[in-house]
């Protein structure tokens, strides 16, 4: 493992150069705008073949927000540039933006994905397998890492580093990254919720002025009711997992569902006062979830803690984020043996592009985009070390789940939670 996270991580590289257009000579924008402490990200050895978004969108992600539609637009990009990432649309939100999903792995892994995805459905019930034929599964198969970012639209850095992450695991040069993309299958979420998203965006921009002011009584910094958190109809889909209302949820059920991850990822934002969340989680931990999951969570908790030391950067574990309603992603995943998390970065609603903070230090958008571009590489970087294991504590957990004692419950077979449930 530490071979891929110091690829992933610690390369002498400093944020990417990226793809010139063509008989174009002046320097693309880097990766990332300058971080408030004057950080570097290191990064592995990038393509300049694959498109940058910094060099697409024309500025470093970090010096203003992106909209949901140039957010797909770079990811359509990405796509038609790079044999290690393929886009679909997984379904819609209420306003009919598309969510997407994109696909990161090996040019192998890509070429094969239809299939891949086929042969997945066994893990669904693998009590139907025998030992021998659920060893071959977790020897011969990818394991699927989800990385979900943007269900609360106000919490806005993270679908900027949803493009950092998709581009430099798709440009990445470095030996060691592309081993880690055989063994894994990225799914990049990028938006979970881009109905929200456009409306805190839109807020924001209509509300500050020539320049971005840190200042926290700037009228940027107060969004106007009902903010960016829920959907079009206000509804928290962090909270729908369990009952599956809105249509934004009931296509994410269909497509966990057909695609069965390991690992799935919400990274969020929270108080700008606060630093960096990521698992272990805090008690309560649901004594449903099986101990194979609880395991994990210390095994990617090590693996974060180490790529935010080497760079220096605070962070805290076990306190205020538990596992426990099913209502959540993180628990939601959980229950059903993948390994759930909740990553939570410093920001939340009212941070805008920068905002002064009480003990003086100012927090950027850049700042959050980094920290959550570094969790999410390293989280990858995890994943691969040891998938193997990773598919036969997920296999074993579902096998576990359906041998055990349970309770039954019914709906009527038109209620929206009979459906969510089917899968």
């Amino acid at each position: 493992m530490k071979t891929i996270l110091s690829a992933l991580l610690l390369s002498t590289c400093a944020l990417a150069a990226a793809a010139q257009p063509p008989g174009d000579t002046a320097a693309p924008p880097p990766l990332l705008a300058p971080l408030s402490a004057g950080e570097l990200v290191p990064l592995p050895a990038l393509d300049p073949a694959v498109p940058s978004p910094a060099a697409f969108l024309g500025h470093s992600l970090g010096a203003r927000f992106t909209r949901s539609a140039d957010l797909r637009a770079y990811l359509a990009a990405l796509d038609a540039a790079s044999p290690k990432v393929s886009v679909e649309e997984y379904g819609e939100s209420w306003l009919g933006r598309p969510l997407m999903l994109a696909a990161v792995s090996s040019p192998e892994n890509i070429a094969r994905l239809d299939e891949i995805r086929r042969e997945r459905a066994a893990l669904a019930d693998p009590s139907r397998l025998s030992a021998a034929e659920r060893e071959a599964l977790a020897e011969r198969l990818p394991a699927v890492v989800w990385l979900a970012y943007g269900v609360h639209g106000d919490e806005a850095s993270s679908p900027e580093a949803a493009m950092a992450a998709a581009y430099v695991l798709a440009a990445a040069r470095d030996g060691a990254v592309a081993g880690a993309l055989d063994r894994v299958v990225v799914l990049i979420d990028p938006s979970s919720n881009p109905d929200g998203r456009e409306r805190y965006v839109s807020d924001y921009q209509e509300r500050r002025g020539a320049e971005p002011s840190p200042d926290p009584a700037a009228a940027e910094h107060h969004p106007p009711w009902p903010g960016g958190r829920g959907n079009h109809y206000l509804f928290d889909l962090n909270r729908d997992w369990a009952w599956g209302t809105q249509p934004e949820t009931r296509a994410r059920l269909a497509a966990v569902a057909a695609w069965q991850p390991q690992v799935y990822v919400d990274l969020h934002e929270m108080s700008a006062s606060e630093t960096y969340f990521f698992p272990p989680s805090a008690e309560p931990v649901n004594p449903l979830i099986d101990p194979r999951v609880v395991r994990w969570l210390e095994t990617f908790g090590r693996g974060n803690a180490a790529a935010f030391d080497r760079l220096g950067w605070i962070y805290f574990k076990a306190e205020s984020y538990d596992l426990f309603y099913p209502g959540y992603a993180d628990s939601y995943l959980s229950f059903r043996g993948a390994v759930g998390m909740t990553y939570e970065m410093a920001g939340g609603g009212r941070a805008g592009l920068a905002l002064e903070r009480p003990d003086g230090s100012v927090l950027t958008l850049a700042d959050r985009a980094a920290r959550h571009l570094v969790a999410s590489l390293a989280t990858v970087a995890t994943a691969a070390a040891d998938a193997t294991r990773l598919l036969r504590d997920f296999v074993d957990a579902r096998a576990a789940a359906a041998a055990g004692p349970g309770d039954l419950y019914l709906w009527p077979a038109a209620a929206a939670e009979a459906g969510a449930l089917a899968d």
